[in-house]
């Protein structure tokens, strides 16, 4: 920040030197002195003095002056700073004008000529130390409401969760119980593949549940700054492949298929194991998630420079740009919906954007309505 600065406005020079020289008997060179023989001059300076970046902490004016009278120029500064200190000294202002300046521009002090220099200093000296103070207090109420904005959205997130969860595990855990009373009531009556199938119903459901338990867990452990995550240099590629083979299975349900594209044979990153794992199973997950049936996945891994890139490409509905602009927020619902009715938290992307961070990676996103999308994720290398 640019030094703070003083302007010192009077119509006759030796008084504006001796402004000059008891302002410098009190603060020495701390603060940058302009001076201005009429009120037009001393906006010109003022306005200059805010182009280049200063605060302009004090005003210092004669009242009787051609063109443009003291209450004038200290009005219209105020409407302009309004924190600026205003001092008005003359020996021939009448009390409506100093009550005119006081209400319309703050008036701090007025001072008679001629002034006692001992008065005029100590005067000078409290106004300096009533605008720093001022700037304290506006740097403290600043920051207060910054904290108190942070805490109402703390709150806001709060109730936001209570809602989600309990409104995300109210089904699964209402369906679990139905199928186990089902089972305990009416059993002699069942054959052994309907108990089978109700008890598929109960394991499905509790993996709902799970995922739901897990993703707030995971949650809870990024915005609290407990991540533990050891990064190493990781060939990346058979933990994809592994990936890859696994929801190769999965997307047969849906009749979807997956490929994988790899030229090199290793693909070194500084990464963890684990972390890496749940991004990347998030984003495969989703792929397949929201394509709809008899559709394909691309899974691609490159070198790009000194990053690792790893690509998910589906051929879904795309999104629209309110969807990209709100996609790794927390809670996030999107329009695009499950095509096979899975269960969405709406936590998955916001993690995976806070995992990749903790990784010193980047994360991001191309879609077009009606032409899919693609998740890309980069990785830093080892050099």
């Amino acid at each position: 920040m640019n030094e703070l600065a003083i302007i010192c406005v009077d119509d006759e020079p030796s008084i504006l030197s001796s402004l000059e020289m008891e302002i410098k008997a009190v603060f020495g060179n701390t603060y940058l002195i302009e001076l201005a023989e009429n009120g037009e001059d001393a906006l010109e300076v003022y306005e200059e003095l805010l182009e280049d970046g200063h605060e302009i902490a004090l005003v210092v004016s004669d009242y009787i002056m051609p063109k443009m009278k003291g209450d004038e120029l200290l009005k219209r500064i105020h409407a302009c700073s309004p924190k600026t200190i205003k001092i008005m000294l003359t020996g021939q202002a009448d009390i409506e004008a100093v009550g005119h300046t006081i209400r319309y521009a703050n008036l701090y002090r007025y001072i008679s000529k001629p002034w006692q220099p001992t008065d005029f200093r100590l005067t000078i000296k409290e106004a300096i130390h009533t605008y720093l103070q001022n700037q304290k207090i506006a740097s403290y109420t600043s920051k207060l409401e910054k904290t108190n904005q942070s805490l109402i959205k703390l709150n806001q997130d709060m109730n936001e969760f209570l809602g989600i969860a309990t409104h995300d595990l109210k089904n699964p855990l209402s369906a679990i119980r139905g199928w186990a009373e089902m089972i305990a009531s009416d059993y002699d009556d069942m054959g052994k593949p309907e108990v089978i199938d109700v008890a598929n119903l109960i394991v499905e459901s509790s993996h709902r549940m799970f995922e739901l338990i897990r993703n707030l867990l995971d949650v809870n452990e990024i915005e609290s700054g407990k991540m533990n995550i050891s990064i190493e240099s990781l060939n990346v590629l058979p933990m994809l492949q592994a990936l890859f083979e696994y929801y190769a299975q999965q997307a047969k349900t849906k009749n979807i298929h997956l490929y994988f594209h790899a030229v090199e044979n290793k693909y070194l990153a500084l990464v963890s194991a684990n972390t890496l794992q749940q991004i990347m199973d998030n984003l495969i997950s989703n792929a397949i998630k929201y394509s709809p049936y008899n559709k394909n996945v691309h899974i691609r891994i490159s070198q790009v420079e000194n990053k690792i890139r790893c690509e998910i490409q589906d051929e879904g509905p795309g999104l629209s740009q309110s969807d990209q602009e709100k996609l790794f927020e927390k809670f996030t619902r999107l329009t695009p919906k499950p095509t096979g009715s899975e269960h969405s938290t709406g936590l998955g992307l916001f993690i995976v954007k806070k995992l990749a961070n903790a990784l010193n990676g980047t994360v991001w996103c191309q879609s077009e309505l009606g032409k899919g999308t693609s998740f890309f994720v980069e990785f830093p290398m080892e050099i």
